[in-house]
């Protein structure tokens, strides 16, 4: 597998090449309002230019980076105080909120959900063009592109053999589809999403004994996967839980949308799947 400078690529580099060049000169104040986005700065190496993040933001409440929002909930006075270059968003961040940013005269760009690994590599690499960084973007897409290859190709002999539940909370009880980074985990293993054909991620404990699944992984923290890998085990007649094949994966982790977490959740991921029968 190449690494994922595709034309496509090249041609967004080339299209927005003079402007974001122009737009990093003059960025040296940032707020991240997203906690992905942050550690997308740290990986860059450019968290110098940080002037504020959300509270979920733990690297940068580390280096005492100032508080500004919450994962929704942002405050504007202190934003404007701070005098920001650029604002980072996330589609969480209502429009009313962008619409004032963008009156008082403030750069703001979102960032979407990536949808794949792929758009989580273009991510990092237009955040590099924003922030004067893109040969350290480039370098970091490469690695782990390649990494995923090398992983890929160590599990191309178990194509669709497992039936995986991939459980993303329970209150309400919620599972990775189709044209989510999260399905991506499961098809780079060789499993089958048992969800492949739903366009929601809503789902009920009823609708995953119907489906019965060979594997299931809990993308929770600490002792609330504990508890619903109990929940499960009280379903004696699945097949995950006849063959204790119930795996906890970490959700800070394995929800955060960049290379670097997705690559380390895959390996988790592949050396879980390597040591069953």
């Amino acid at each position: 597998m190449k690494y994922f400078f595709t034309i496509k690529f090249q041609f967004t580099f080339l299209l927005g090449f003079f402007f974001l060049n122009g737009l990093a000169q003059k960025t040296d104040r940032i707020i991240s309002l997203a906690p992905s986005i942050t550690s997308n700065i740290y990986l860059l190496e450019q968290q110098s230019k940080l002037v504020g993040c959300t509270n979920y933001c733990t690297a940068a409440i580390a280096d005492q980076v100032p508080e500004v929002a919450t994962s929704i909930t942002v405050n504007l006075e202190k934003v404007i105080s701070l005098k920001p270059d650029l604002v980072l968003i996330s589609p969480l961040i209502k429009q009313e909120t962008i619409e004032l940013l963008k009156k008082v005269g403030i750069s703001v760009e979102e960032f979407k959900t990536p949808r794949s690994f792929e758009e989580i590599c273009e991510q990092l690499v237009f955040l590099g063009e924003l922030l004067g960084a893109r040969q350290k973007a480039n370098e970091i897409v490469g690695l782990q592109s390649q990494k995923l290859a090398d992983l890929r190709r160590k599990v191309k002999s178990r194509n669709g053999k497992f039936s995986i539940f991939m459980q993303i909370g329970a209150n309400p009880l919620w599972t990775a589809i189709p044209h989510t980074f999260l399905d991506d985990y499961i098809t780079f293993v060789g499993g089958q999403n048992i969800a492949s054909e739903m366009t929601h991620g809503a789902v009920s404990r009823e609708s995953i004994i119907l489906k019965d699944p060979e594997i299931i992984f809990l993308l929770t923290m600490g002792n609330f996967g504990k508890e619903e890998k109990k929940n499960w085990k009280r379903y004696k007649s699945l097949k995950a839980v006849k063959n204790d094949r119930i795996f906890i994966i970490n959700s800070e982790l394995a929800c955060e949308p960049t290379p670097v977490a997705f690559i380390k959740t895959l390996e988790q991921m592949i050396e879980i799947l390597n040591k069953l029968n």
